[in-house]
């Protein structure tokens, strides 16, 4: 550990230094714009500086007036500096004295926290790097390919002549992070996974700190430093209850007959044949069962996957996928909503310009997370109106603000990532009706139990403290309502599927299959009945929001100008958190009486997007409801009360993090084989040697030494969606960012949509014939037609068309690039493209 911290200890500094620059650049703005927060964003800024020096960088090259080079980045860098510097020496004076006495405290653990937090995924990243498994084989692609690109938007690693048709901002800010710091794409992927571990502890403890301070007048720095750390913890840290309450009584074989038959989670329905007798022999990969908790089962007991990650299964998992990318930066559009709270103004236009850049980040990031913030943000807007006037009702001039403030966010957002959103292909057809698979509850508690548990204890507390405020009328009306809603908006669309004949064979499919309406309705209400109990716990969390956030009205009350008869008498902070807990619930909810089409045609993408936000939400509610029981809101909690809960809370956390104790030592002390002494490799945040064959490996890095820019078209066997092992494909635009003709089809499929078919065309039964067919005018003829300028013959296309294919291509065409068995042909490269002749 000792030696790899000496060896790449400079690029974990490199990284914390141009991410600490990004945040000093973008501080000023924030200091100026965010100071209805305590701390005035300083614990917000990396994230928010981050983001605002990609997008400007981003923006300035795709219309033209930047080429992607670190000279335009530092630009960039300076840009929003000077942004900033301005806006700050507009306003009055800040005095930065007073601000320091304040917030040194903070200042200091966020400091530790962000620079703790990023040490130690780094190096449990370096003790198991690899960029094979699951879906990094195409983010790693996406990484290289943006770093090659010379524009924006970058060329596809694997569709040559188009541009990636997906959102990837998220791999904008990683191949800057890259460029600027001279590492490799294979050593930016680490890298990049550790540094959204700690921006998301960091942007978490930051939300939290600021609730809390706003919540006891910032007057001290110890409960909010503490419960700071504890958000962190929930969010980024600690996992769900798979392990404990499933993992383990399936590999220990002690859970009873029919215990794991009646939670019914896939792959864990009866214990191991042979109890493991340590965490040493339990299945491969079995941290993976977390993120399959849920199981839909269809009327004939077959299954539909669901998938339900949570942020510490993403960082085990170690994908850069858009919704990891998106994480720190969801964290810091809820330090953006608090900012619209605790302000108590109307947000100022460059407060609303602020919103709609950085949410419309969130679009660029992760598509389905910029509607949920921005519709976060118009809350904390109702919020604080309902708060201002503090009659517990908004009026319609309320209603007409929120309208008008989301519809500025949401245009500004538009047209900032117009460029993007032009040129952008999604997936997405509307909405279809969830008629057969309400979540069990059970399984929604494994999936959510820790926060759970946390928020249903402050609900309680909370609801007591303010049983005389409950309007528990209002809140009953208000859930029923919503839930109506749902019941009706699911009716609607499944008569509108019935009738139309694309609808109904996605949605609605198995009733013909299944006997007609007659058979499949009692079926249908049976498992609604049998599942109910999830439905009821969150409408019952629904009416609790509710009844809390618009209190009930003192009879014959009429308000006036009578601050006394105020009705409204919780904290900024207290409402800010319901607000959470509110959306959370509205977010779990939907899924299950609605869904967003997609190319699976099922409700998994829905409940994955969902969820994940979820956890996000409820996490940062969960530790401020811990703070308000222990004492910590005006009305004091008893000592026996703070006692109980203190113990309950450590034992309900305690479950949670044994997820994350045996996880990291399976991924970077088992997996590895260094717990049983297989694996003396040293330890490196380069995952590249590893991900393909040493000969495929040294062949692909010389073609990329070789060719100058990105404006080439590689041909090499085509891969199937996560078929990187046996053997790997799409080397070229995977490690050096050079375009494929084609590869992962299934996952071009689902980023292109309905154009698809259009784009690729032939393309793989062309690949096929390239490396198959006998007769050089046929090969001639398909490099002609795609202007293929070289052809690979590696380990995954000598498994495929045989040794016949490679005799062929020596004879026929001069090697550009070449180590050991593997080769990279010359086609019809032009010469100036090459810098120095190789054969």
């Amino acid at each position: 550990m000792f030696e790899w911290l000496i060896r790449e200890g400079g690029l974990v500094l490199s990284w914390w230094l141009l991410v600490t620059l990004a945040g000093l650049a973008a501080w000023p703005l924030l200091m100026r714009l965010l100071g209805g927060l305590p701390d005035r964003g300083y614990t917000l800024a990396r994230a928010a500086g981050l983001l605002l020096v990609a997008f400007v960088y981003w923006l300035l090259a795709i219309l033209g007036f930047l080429r992607n080079t670190t000279g335009g980045m530092l630009l960039a860098w300076l840009i929003v500096l000077g942004i900033g510097v301005a806006a700050y020496l507009r306003g009055p004076r800040i005095d930065w004295r007073a601000w320091w006495r304040s917030n040194r405290g903070i200042v200091i653990a966020a400091e530790i926290v962000f620079f703790s937090l990023f040490l130690l995924w780094t190096a449990v990243r370096a003790h198991q790097n690899g960029l094979l498994a699951t879906e990094k084989p195409m983010e790693l692609a996406f990484i290289s390919a943006t770093m090659r690109s010379g524009t924006f938007p970058p060329n596809d690693p694997w569709m040559a002549g188009y541009a990636i048709s997906y959102y990837y901002f998220g791999y904008v800010i990683t191949a800057m992070l890259a460029l600027l710091s001279g590492v490799a794409s294979t050593v930016a992927f680490n890298l990049m996974i550790a540094l959204l571990f700690a921006l998301t502890g960091l942007t978490a403890f930051g939300v939290v700190a600021n609730l809390v301070r706003a919540a006891s007048s910032g007057t001290r720095a110890g409960p909010a430093i503490a419960t700071g750390l504890f958000a962190a913890v929930l969010i980024a840290i600690m996992g769900n209850y798979q392990v404990p309450l499933i993992e383990i009584p399936y590999e220990t074989g002690v859970a009873a007959p029919g215990y794991l038959e009646a939670i019914d989670s896939e792959e864990r329905l009866a214990p191991r044949a042979v109890p493991a007798n340590s965490p040493e022999e339990w299945d491969y990969w079995w941290f993976f069962r977390a993120a399959r908790v849920l199981n839909d089962r269809n009327l004939d007991g077959s299954r539909n996957e669901v998938i339900d990650e949570f942020p510490q299964f993403s960082f085990l998992l170690a994908d850069v996928h858009p919704h990891v990318l998106a994480l720190p930066f969801a964290v810091l559009a809820l330090g953006l909503a608090l900012n619209v709270v605790l302000s108590r103004r109307r947000p100022s236009g460059a407060e609303t310009v602020l919103y709609g850049v950085m949410l419309g980040g969130l679009v660029f990031l992760n598509t389905w997370d910029g509607p949920i913030y921005i519709a976060v943000l118009i809350g904390a807007d109702g919020l604080r109106r309902l708060m201002g006037n503090g009659r517990g009702r908004l009026s319609g001039a309320d209603v007409r603000g929120m309208a008008l403030l989301g519809a500025a966010v949401a245009g500004i957002a538009i047209l900032a990532y117009l460029p993007f959103l032009l040129s952008f292909r999604s997936q997405l057809g509307g909405a279809l009706p969830n008629v057969m698979h309400p979540t069990s509850f059970v399984q929604f508690f494994i999936m959510f139990g820790p926060l759970l548990l946390l928020l249903a204890a402050w609900l309680a507390v909370e609801s007591w403290r303010a049983r005389a405020q409950m309007n528990w009328k209002l809140g009953l009306q208000g859930a029923l309502l919503i839930l109506g809603v749902l019941l009706a908006v699911m009716f609607a669309l499944t008569v509108v599927g019935y009738i139309l004949p694309d609808v109904r064979g996605v949605a609605l499919g198995f009733v013909e299959g299944s006997g007609g309406w007659g058979a499949v309705l009692p079926q249908l209400l049976s498992k609604r009945l049998t599942h109910i109990f999830t439905t009821l716990a969150l409408v019952i969390g629904l009416v609790v929001v509710i009844a809390r956030l618009f209190p009930r009205l003192p009879r014959g009350s009429a308000f006036a100008h009578d601050d006394e008869r105020r009705v409204v008498r919780y904290s900024a902070s207290a409402g800010f958190a319901l607000l959470l807990v509110g959306a959370g619930l509205m977010l779990t909810l939907t899924p299950e009486y609605v869904y967003l089409r997609d190319n699976f045609g099922m409700r998994m993408n829905t409940v994955f997007k969902f969820y994940y936000q979820a956890w996000v939400l409820w996490g940062i509610a969960a530790a401020f409801g811990a703070y308000a029981v222990l004492g910590g809101a005006a009305d004091r909690t008893s000592t026996p009360l703070r006692a109980a809960y203190s113990t309950y809370a450590v034992f309900v956390v305690g479950l949670g993090l044994i997820y994350p104790v045996l996880g990291v030592h399976y991924r970077t002390q088992i997996e590895t084989g260094r717990a049983a002494g297989f694996n003396a490799e040293p330890l490196t945040l380069d995952g590249g040697p590893d991900s393909a064959t040493p000969s495929d490996y040294q062949a692909t890095l010389c073609l990329g030494q070789l060719v100058q820019g990105d404006d080439v078209t590689v041909a090499s066997a085509v891969g199937g969606s996560y078929d990187v092992r046996n053997p790997a494909t799409g080397l070229s635009g995977r490690l050096v960012g050079l375009p494929n003709l084609l590869n992962w089809p299934g996952h071009q499929s689902q980023w292109r949509g309905a154009t698809y078919s259009a784009v690729a065309g032939t393309r793989e039964q062309d690949i096929d014939q390239l490396y198959s067919d006998s007769g050089w005018p046929a090969v001639q003829a398909i490099i002609a037609r795609y202007g293929i300028d070289f052809i690979f013959f590696g380990e995954a296309e000598r498994a495929k068309y045989g040794s016949e294919s490679e005799t062929r291509l020596l004879q026929w065409l001069p090697i550009a690039c070449e180590s050991g068995s593997s080769r990279y042909f010359r086609a019809d490269l032009p010469p100036a493209s090459i810098t120095t002749p190789v054969g």
